[in-house]
């Protein structure tokens, strides 16, 4: 009526967690090297905008840079 080898338990079960899995899961996700870039160059357009032409300047260059570079580095 059954056939034993046509079910197996361990098909329905994940395999087990292996040693290096389970210590790299512990670790918190770095970020991508893209966002460091990203982040360096909206920091150098806020701070040429802000000397250029004030507090409001830094902010929409640094907003622009941001989401250009966000968008050219994807």
């Amino acid at each position: 009526m059954f056939d034993q080898g046509e079910f197996r338990v361990s098909r329905l079960l994940p395999p087990p967690p292996q040693a290096d899995q389970a210590r790299q899961s512990a670790e918190p996700p770095r970020l991508p090297q893209r966002w460091a870039i990203i982040a360096m160059v909206t920091a150098a357009a806020a701070i040429v905008g802000y000397l250029v032409g004030g507090p409001l300047a830094a902010i929409g260059a640094g907003a622009t840079v941001l989401v250009a570079a966000h968008e050219v580095l994807d």
